[in-house]
């Protein structure tokens, strides 16, 4: 999915000045055979693209620090946004709130699913048979939610782990560069031996954290 985005920098006299960035696959061959570069934006993208260089351009007029206005850790900003998805309704809800943040902001969005989770204790779950069933219910989702993200014009990527593998989640999230984290309340529970393990992530982070319910 082509990608545009905005960047406050400085030109070659040291001049502060606005760049606009197209993903390379916003390339595409015209009638001509010669290379295009453009991107489609719907009514609410082109209003969040058009504020957004208007904030810019109010940034340096009144020579203001980067970001005074146009902070990618305010909502209406984003750069990037990940759901995490546990297969319930919860995290149904947190992947539709994070379409919607990320396709009114022109941000990108990534969905972490983890399978394998026991309802009633928030740990990983011992059946081998509870767990292929709720991969598939997850990838399931994950190609609906391509598809709905392909719509609203939102670049869309996903990866799908086992409950059973902490350190690898672990892993995923502190280093994932991200501007929100939208996440299910029953995921705030997931952990192995008591220790839960998406509050100690999101303690780490700077980004915006939204929790639905």
């Amino acid at each position: 999915m082509p990608r545009i985005v905005t960047v406050r920098t400085k030109d070659k006299s040291n001049q502060d000045v606005i760049s606009l960035v197209l993903s390379q696959d916003a390339i595409s061959v015209g009638p001509d055979g010669d290379p295009w570069c453009g991107i489609t934006l719907n009514s609410v993208q082109a209003r969040a693209l058009a504020d957004r260089l208007y904030n810019f351009a109010v940034e340096i007029e009144n020579q203001e620090e980067q970001g005074y206005r146009t902070s990618t850790r305010s909502f209406v900003h984003l750069s990037s946004v990940v759901a995490l998805h546990d297969g319930s309704q919860s995290g149904h809800r947190a992947f539709e709130a994070a379409l919607h943040l990320a396709g009114r902001s022109l941000a990108s969005l990534a969905l972490i699913g983890i399978f394998g989770i026991s309802n009633a204790t928030g740990e990983p779950l011992q059946s081998t048979d509870d767990y292929q069933w709720q991969k598939g219910w997850l990838t399931s989702l994950v190609d609906m939610y391509a598809l709905q993200a392909s719509g609203n014009g939102v670049s869309f990527t996903s990866r799908l782990f086992a409950a059973s593998e902490p350190c690898e989640i672990l892993d995923l999230m502190n280093h994932m560069d991200c501007d929100l984290i939208v996440m299910p309340n029953s995921l705030t529970r997931f952990g192995i031996h008591g220790e839960r393990l998406m509050p100690s992530v999101v303690n780490r982070r700077t980004s915006n954290v939204l929790v639905c319910p």
